[in-house]
This record gives C-alpha cells, structure tokens and sequence, in this order.
C-alpha cells in the first residue's frame, strides 16, 4: 500500500462514529482494562493475566519500566531464592511476565501497576490510622460492665 492510498483511507469513515478510519484503528488497536484482570486485545485475540497480591508486591519492589530488564531481574532473585516454594513462585512469575506481558504494552503495564499499588498502600496506612484513632471497643466494654 503506498502512503496515497493510506491517506484517502485515513479520509473514510472507520468503525468509530466522528473519527477517520486510520484514527479507528489506532484508538482500537491495544487496549487494556485494568480491574482485576489485564485485558489486552489485539485483532480479536485476547490475553488475561491475572496477578495475586503477593506478585503485586513483587512487581512494585523488583519492577522497572523495562520489560527486558524486569524479566533478567525477576530470573536472578530465583536463582538466588533459596525457600522450595518461594522460588516455585518467582520462577512462575518470571514466566508469567516473559510470556504473557508484551513488550509494546509493558510500561503503560507498569505505570498502572505503581499507581495501583500507590493507592493500596495509602488506602492501608489510613485505616491503620483510623483504627489507632477508635476506640469503640473498650467503650461498648465499658457500657456494658
């Protein structure tokens, strides 16, 4: 296709209601929904990675928005995990981000991912605040006695 033909075909209408055929294809072409699950699609094929809170963790301490690097990273902790089953998990994880993560998507992956994780940890320390602050149970012991 030469660049004339790919501009008249930017000029059509695409999928998209008020966006040019070439703007459709970009808008729809990686998309992720992160809730929970990752969800990317691309032409019809889709891939779900669900991650536990404890790779959660992992990915936030070891992490970097360099997939590559991230990866040979995650291989080296296992080697050096010395812990049966913590080792099973890392090695699991390491294979999980090598083959279900590409690259092109990684860093937006990642970003969310510190973001996600940002929320958590401030979510957590103001609950351990509030709790430190109430003091409802010792009262309804009182009133009881």
């Amino acid at each position: 296709m030469t660049e004339s033909e790919r501009t008249k075909e930017a000029d059509t209408p695409g999928e998209i209601p008020g966006r040019s055929g070439l703007q459709a294809d970009r808008r729809t072409k990686n998309k992720f929904i992160m809730r929970g699950a990752w969800l990317r699609s691309k032409e019809m094929e889709e891939i779900i990675m669900t991650l536990s809170m404890k790779e959660k963790k992992i990915l936030y301490a070891f992490a970097c928005p360099s997939h590559h690097n991230t990866v040979t990273r995650l291989k080296w902790l296992t080697a050096l995990t010395v812990d049966p089953e913590a080792k099973r998990r890392m090695l699991g994880l390491a294979r999980k981000m090598e083959t279900e993560v590409d690259e092109s998507w990684y860093e937006a992956f990642y970003h969310h991912l510190r973001m996600e994780m940002d929320e958590y940890r401030r979510l957590k320390r103001s609950l351990r605040v509030l709790k430190s602050y109430t003091d409802y149970e010792e009262d309804l012991y009182d009133e009881a006695v």
